[in-house]
């Protein structure tokens, strides 16, 4: 049992979320009692929390691992270690964070540029972190990142927290999610301590800010925030900003603070292509010091979306299966691991590509397969095998088969063009979202 809740902390971190973990599963002492899995907690409050907020998610994942009902307990430990310091009651899981700025132990640990695997679809936004974190307040301010969930944004902003601390021992970093950011006003102006929240906010020397989205239709907040922005810029503070979608999309966004997040870099993070999923998923596996073959690391990337955090996942659910079966990590094995949470194969084939993109740039099928190296032919070529490869996950040469029985070096050098211009033009990204949606419509 005492193993099987081993296998068991790397699929509950996914699923409570890192500070959940951190502050309520982490402290936990696990024992074998019996055949059931008993839980020891330091007090009774303790106890009373874990049964009403994460009992079921526990039991379930233990279960799912051991392969049949397990019986879960938890049970106040008869003496706790004087030294383990128990969060503290409040409304929701997480408390607000404190109104300092964060110390490292306050980010996730191994969020860092050294762990992050630059490609294409995020380069732009990797070299922003790193100029910021270089020269604060210089280069680029403010700095706006912006893509889908789990694609790295939160992973680039702790690096940056993590190198201006490195950099400069006595720096103020505030890093914390725009919900924390209005909890913490909320807190301030029921106490009447709004001095105190502005001095703290106004005298850091960087603001790290994620999912700024949250601010949208909050007046209070985003009056509060605006001033604490132009405090900041003006003194020439680092401003690092990340949204779900860039600033002239977010609704419910004061014009004043769109024009000024507008200001400064504003830089996308793509989904992440396939050859990037597989080197995610081996540096995951490398600092994790899981033996990951190359058939494993292809059934993950088919099974799972694009988002990092799924890759993670995918990769903890089989390696924390073949811990507790005592079996090696077998494309079989992740196949079945995976099974019930698989994303439904897309059916879409490169013929349907080749149609849409013919029809969206008013040729004919015959033109794009062709060998006329005319721009108005070449460039709907490009887009038509990139999204050959994205999307219908066909291999370079089946690609060059379809496109005219060309080298499949073609097609590589195709991908990647197209991979570079939509980081860099959003023409091309609002282009190619069109067309995927289009394209996932058609396979369901």
């Amino acid at each position: 049992m005492e193993a099987l809740w081993s296998a068991a902390l790397p699929l509950l971190r996914q699923h409570v979320g890192e500070r959940n973990f951190s502050a309520w599963i982490e402290p936990i002492r696990c024992f074998d009692s019996e055949g059931e899995i008993r839980l020891e907690v330091p007090s009774r409050f303790y106890q009373s929390w874990i049964t009403r907020h994460f009992l079921p998610t526990i039991r379930d994942t233990v279960s799912e691992l051991s392969g049949a009902p397990c019986v879960v307990r938890v049970v106040v430990a008869t003496e706790s270690p004087p030294e383990r310091r128990l969060p503290q009651p409040v409304a929701e899981p997480i408390p607000p964070p404190p109104m300092r700025a964060p110390k490292i132990g306050q980010l996730v640990p191994n969020y860092t540029f050294d762990t992050f695997v630059v490609g294409a679809t995020n380069e732009v936004a990797f070299q922003a972190a790193q100029a910021v974190s270089a020269a604060p307040g210089k280069r680029f301010n403010p700095v706006f990142l912006h893509g889908g969930v789990g694609l790295g944004k939160t992973h680039l902003i702790n690096a940056i927290a993590h190198e201006l601390l490195r950099r400069r021992t006595r720096m103020q970093v505030a890093c914390l999610p725009a919900e924390s950011f209005m909890n913490l006003l909320i807190v301030a102006l029921k106490e009447d301590k709004m001095n105190g929240f502005r001095d703290r906010f106004r005298q850091i020397d960087a603001l790290i800010l994620d999912d700024v989205q949250f601010l949208a239709g909050k007046e209070r907040t985003q009056e509060e925030f605006f001033h604490t922005f132009n405090a900041l810029y003006g003194n020439e503070k680092q401003i690092v900003l990340t949204s779900d979608k860039p600033p002239a999309a977010i609704t419910g966004l004061e014009q004043r603070l769109r024009s000024r997040f507008e200001g400064g870099l504003i830089a996308d993070i793509h989904p992440p292509t396939r050859e990037m999923r597989l080197a995610i998923l081996r540096a995951k596996a490398d600092a994790a010091g899981i033996e990951l073959s190359a058939e494993v690391a292809d059934v993950l990337v088919q099974r799972s979306g694009t988002s990092v955090r799924e890759l993670e996942g995918a990769l903890n659910r089989v390696w924390a299966m073949a811990a507790v079966r005592g079996t090696q990590m077998t494309p079989e094995l992740a196949a079945s691991a995976l099974g019930p949470y698989a994303r439904p194969r897309n059916t879409v084939s490169v013929e349907i590509i080749q149609q849409l993109v013919s029809n969206k740039f008013g040729l004919s099928v015959a033109d794009l397969v062709s060998h006329r190296r005319e721009r108005e032919v070449s460039y709907p070529r490009q887009v038509a095998m990139y999204l050959s490869r994205t999307l219908a996950e066909a291999s370079f040469p089946a690609i060059a088969e379809k496109f005219g029985g060309r080298d499949h070096s073609t097609v590589m050098y195709a991908v990647r063009s197209i991979e570079m211009r939509r980081a860099q033009e959003s023409a091309v990204d609002q282009l190619l979202l069109g067309m995927e949606n289009e394209l996932r419509g058609q396979a369901r």
